[in-house]
């Protein structure tokens, strides 16, 4: 509930204060309100409403100042103590900081180049040379040698597909390199590759080894075509009982169900009933969405053929056997300013996002006049024993305190950096191939201090940036204001029986029943058409109770259900009318087995709701009333003082 309060009071919250003279509103227990706080929030949650008006202008101060009272109350009764709140607030303001820690720019323009890119598949050929990721020296150049020379081998005459023999990707070698359709975003670790192949035109072969995680690849692009994008499917299967060959059989049975589809027949139900695809069979074949490079090239491009949503396609073959496709939806391309915000959080996840993240760093490091010592790193490195590319390695006890970088007004020294490399061990352990402690330490110093400037750009977010300062005193404000009522008005509404009570008590006139009708439904298991006109006959007459006992005493087909309808809520007794002995037609039930109808047994007359009967209402008027009080006391507790000439200024008409 907390998370939905809080969005609530979210919507007060702005995207900028004016600059310049910001003059006080009002305040509260001497706490100031200003004028750019209010006259954003007041904007923001009146939207086309907000007219200025004095009336207008009115009404939302004192929503405001009620707002602002209880978040008064909430910091004496020192909510904003409590330790989970704290955290709470904490992770707000991690999800908030995401947004400001890189560069809108450069992100924006990675998110429209994935954007455009994604307007067409490549069809990829490559052959790879494996190497470990974190391999270096004399293994990255013999690795990137090869490459080289296949390059070479190719350009002078030599067969693609003799080269690919050479690959270590055994599954692609086999195919003469092929790998398939692919759009952007390939997968994370392989953005260098990617913009390779989007740089080659189809045909062509990249000029240079591409280096992945993988390894270096050699790649050629054989094709491109405008994006199938992602489709959302269903299939019905035959199998196939010989593998690698036709199988009459089973193509003769698929065409046998396609032709069947055609003349009318209903794709799911079949799918239901004949599919030998058991997984997707009892969704009527239903195999989700699904984009290029997932299934066999016959399928996909089958499926991606269909031109309209509802379409079937004929029998496919596969390796498996027959697939008969029906298309069901299928995205299409959408406006950047929609796809965005998609893409933008994609990024995050890759590693193009690194591109963005280290211009903002050295955005920062440039506002903060950053400063590295070159030499004391030099000395650190020189303190650094045989121990340093193992598990065994810890900070020497000799270590004394030497800066090694500024930022801002703040000093970086040595041996909090210490503690960064021994608790990085992987990092650490990365540059073991070359024993070169001062290139690894480099490396690390450029991770730590990447880190640092983070963590400094982050605690200068309130003073840089209005709109997150802004954001997070309503997250703060709702936060606090979301127990604090908790706390003194729906607990105690929840848990104060005799207050509750007396409530009740005193305002009993507005928990009434206006008149009621007791209705019976009654259904009579029997298919003795004499018998239920005799029952029925009975019935109308006579309560259900005289009724049972003369026809069914044992209880065997004869039930009933009970229920009240208000008169002023004519839908509940539709059907019948409001008045003692009304009674609907038999009606026999559409299973052919049992006879039903209505009866009205009794009209009651306007009565008080007992406390139970209407204690969701009591319990919500309570709070009401609760909070109401509450403020008063407030009110009587914070003096609140309103600036009026300020106030007049705001008035426009």
């Amino acid at each position: 509930m907390r998370s939905i309060y809080v969005f609530f009071f979210l919507t007060l919250a702005g995207a900028g204060f004016g600059q310049g003279k910001d003059p006080v509103l009002f305040t509260v227990a001497g706490q100031p309100v200003h004028v750019s706080e209010f006259d954003y929030i007041y904007n923001k949650n009146n939207g086309k409403d907000a007219d200025y008006s004095r009336k207008s202008l009115t009404d939302y101060l004192n929503l405001y100042t009620k707002f602002k009272l209880k978040v008064q109350a909430a910091r004496d009764m020192h909510v904003d103590t409590i330790p989970a709140l704290i955290k709470e607030l904490e992770g707000y303001r991690q999800q908030l900081t995401s947004n400001y820690l890189n560069d809108k720019e450069v992100t924006d323009r990675l998110a429209r180049e994935v954007y455009e890119r994604q307007k067409k598949d490549l069809l990829l050929n490559h052959i790879l040379f494996s190497l470990s990721p974190n391999a270096q020296g004399a293994d990255t150049l013999d690795a990137y040698n090869k490459a080289a020379n296949a390059i070479r081998m190719i350009k002078t005459g030599m067969k693609w597909e003799d080269v690919a023999k050479m690959s270590n990707d055994l599954n692609s070698a086999q195919k003469g390199g092929k790998l398939g359709w692919f759009t952007s975003m390939f997968p994370d670790g392989f953005y260098d590759l990617e913009n390779a192949a989007y740089a080659t035109a189809p045909g062509q072969i990249y000029p240079i080894p591409i280096r992945t995680r993988l390894g270096y690849h050699v790649l050629r692009v054989e094709a491109e075509r405008p994006a199938y994008r992602r489709m959302e499917a269903a299939h019905i299967l035959i199998k196939k009982t010989t593998k690698g060959t036709n199988d009459v059989v089973a193509q003769t049975r698929a065409d046998s169900i396609y032709k069947k589809i055609k003349e009318g027949q209903s794709f799911e139900e079949l799918a239901r009933t004949v599919s030998d695809d058991k997984t997707t069979s009892p969704q009527g074949g239903n195999i989700g969405y699904f984009g290029i490079n997932q299934f066999e090239p016959a399928f996909e491009e089958a499926a991606f053929k269909l031109a309209k949503d509802g379409d079937v396609s004929m029998p496919v073959l596969s390796s498996i056997g027959y697939h008969i496709i029906k298309r069901l939806r299928r995205d299409e391309e959408i406006p950047y300013e929609r796809a965005k915000r998609k893409i933008q959080v994609d990024i995050q996840r890759d590693q193009r996002f690194n591109v963005a993240q280290s211009t903002f760093i050295e955005k920062i490091k440039g506002e903060a006049g950053y400063k590295e010592n070159a030499a004391a790193l030099k000395h650190f490195a020189s303190q650094m024993d045989s121990n340093f590319y193992t598990y065994k390695w810890r900070v020497p006890d000799s270590l004394k305190s030497e800066t090694l970088f500024t930022l801002g007004n703040k000093e970086f020294n040595n041996i909090e950096f210490a503690e960064y490399v021994k608790t990085n061990t992987r990092q650490r352990l990365q540059g073991s191939d070359t024993k070169d402690i001062l290139a690894t330490l480099k490396n690390m110093l450029k991770e730590f201090s990447s880190q640092k400037c983070l963590q400094f750009e982050e605690g200068k977010l309130e003073e840089k940036y209005a709109d997150f300062k802004a954001l997070m005193r309503e997250y703060r404000e709702g936060i606090l204001l979301f127990e604090a009522t908790k706390n003194v008005v729906w607990d105690r509404a929840s848990e104060d029986t005799t207050g509750l009570k007396a409530f009740y008590e005193k305002n009993k006139a507005q928990y009434k029943w206006d008149e009621r009708a007791v209705i019976h439904s009654i259904n009579l298991d029997t298919t003795d058409k004499k018998l239920v006109d005799e029952i029925y006959k009975f019935a109308k007459k006579n309560p259900i109770d005289k009724v049972i006992a003369k026809y069914d005493p044992d209880k065997k087909f004869i039930s009933y259900q009970k229920n009240t309808a208000e008169k002023k809520s004519p839908d509940s007794y539709k059907g019948i009318a409001f008045a003692k002995g009304a009674i609907t037609d038999l009606n026999l039930d559409s299973g052919l087995t049992s006879y039903s109808f209505r009866k009205v047994e009794e009209i009651l007359p306007p009565s008080f709701k007992s406390i139970d009967e209407a204690r969701g209402y009591i319990i919500a008027d309570y709070q009401d009333y609760l909070e109401m009080m509450w403020v008063d006391e407030l009110k009587a507790k914070y003096p609140v003082k309103l600036n009026d000439d300020v106030f007049g200024s705001l008035v426009k008409k």
